[in-house]
């Protein structure tokens, strides 16, 4: 589970690397699916970037929240546990849409029904 002041990695190619928690906007506190506000901790260096994955420290930002590393109860009657805690970071004027154009690591089912561009994009799904 995701609370204030957690530390989160990205599962995308969209320029950042680590993010810091401010709050929980969704109503499953920390589950995969919900929506965080974060602050961008590190992002990659201005001279590998491009122009349109603008990304500083210390902006402020949307993500998906993608998969957790506290293992979770399915109605099947199994626990299923992600490898970390990572999120998909979403774009300021639609937050339906990713920020990056790929996913590089696996999602969680839950992810896939809050939004449909994102569980289309992913590699795998469990």
């Amino acid at each position: 589970m995701i609370f204030k002041e957690t530390s989160i990695g990205f599962g995308d190619n969209s320029g950042a690397k680590r993010a810091l928690c401010i709050k929980v906007l969704s109503k499953p506190i920390g589950y995969p699916g919900a929506i965080l506000i974060v602050t961008l901790k590190h992002a990659v260096p201005k001279k590998f970037r491009s122009k349109k994955k603008n990304l500083k420290k210390g902006e402020i930002h949307r993500v998906l929240l993608a998969s957790v590393s506290k293992s979770l109860y399915r109605k099947s009657g199994y626990y299923l546990a992600g490898p970390c805690n990572y999120a998909i970071m979403l774009r300021k004027d639609n937050i339906s849409l990713p920020f990056g154009n790929r996913i590089k690591r696996p999602l969680f089912l839950d992810v896939r029904h809050s939004s449909s561009r994102i569980g289309i994009i992913a590699p795998n799904l469990y």
